[in-house]
């Protein structure tokens, strides 16, 4: 999965955790954990940095370890402070995890250390094209849309300017997500190859788009719109 796709599962995780706990910072800690370990820091690392041995965009931030020491820290936190703030970013690295399917592609990464080093890929001119994948995939422009809209209204009161902006945006966002989650599913279901919708795309792929679009978007979004509005 790209990345807009991960912060908006990110950012719906996080909505689910602020309106239960009534704590909008939430939002922000889940969209972190989605993006930051995962892609902000190992693609750079294992494209730039690790480029001459691994290679690899998928490292330490895609791992069990990582997890299960993010998950220790947040429930240390909460212990000590009654913040969950850890917690969120744990669940935000989870679901980068689970979209990614880690335990099948190949797993070596996911249980590293206990399969072995990291294995080495090759890649030319990574970052251009992720770039290209990004920008040509449908899906993209709709789950950024969205989380743009998730994330304006979180930040700010209502009655302003860009709260109305962002209001717009998740009016529009939601039935988009609807017909991405039908479309998506009508693609799994027929085995279709890479469309539009996104670059490089299997059938597993269309069936996770598909969940993200309906759970997330359309259930997330108005189960939780009078909370994201509420002052």
């Amino acid at each position: 999965m790209f990345v807009a796709c991960h912060l908006f599962l990110g950012l719906v995780l996080g909505l689910a955790f602020a309106g239960r706990l009534d704590d909008r910072r939430l939002i922000g800690f889940s969209a972190l954990g989605a993006v930051l370990p995962p892609d902000l820091i190992d693609k750079p690392v294992g494209h730039l940095i690790l480029a001459g041995s691994l290679n690899s965009g998928r490292l330490f931030g895609h791992g069990l370890l990582f997890l299960m020491l993010l998950t220790v820290a947040g429930i240390t936190l909460y212990r000590r402070h009654e913040s969950i703030a850890l917690l969120a970013v744990a669940a935000g690295a989870l679901s980068h995890q689970i979209l990614d399917a880690m335990w099948a592609i190949p797993p070596v990464t996911w249980y590293f250390p206990l399969l072995g080093p990291y294995e080495p890929y090759e890649f030319t001119d990574y970052f251009g094209g992720a770039i290209f994948a990004e920008v040509s995939s449908l899906s993209e422009w709709i789950f950024l849309a969205a989380s743009a809209g998730i994330a304006l209204a979180a930040c700010r009161s209502s009655g302003s300017g860009i709260s109305r902006f962002a209001a717009a945006l998740v009016r529009v966002s939601v039935p988009l997500l609807g017909i991405l989650a039908l479309v998506s599913l009508l693609a799994w279901a027929a085995g279709s190859p890479e469309s539009i919708l996104m670059a490089g795309a299997g059938p597993e792929d269309y069936l996770l788009l598909a969940v993200v679009a309906a759970v997330g978007g359309v259930v997330g979004a108005i189960r939780h719109r009078d909370y994201l509005y509420a002052g």
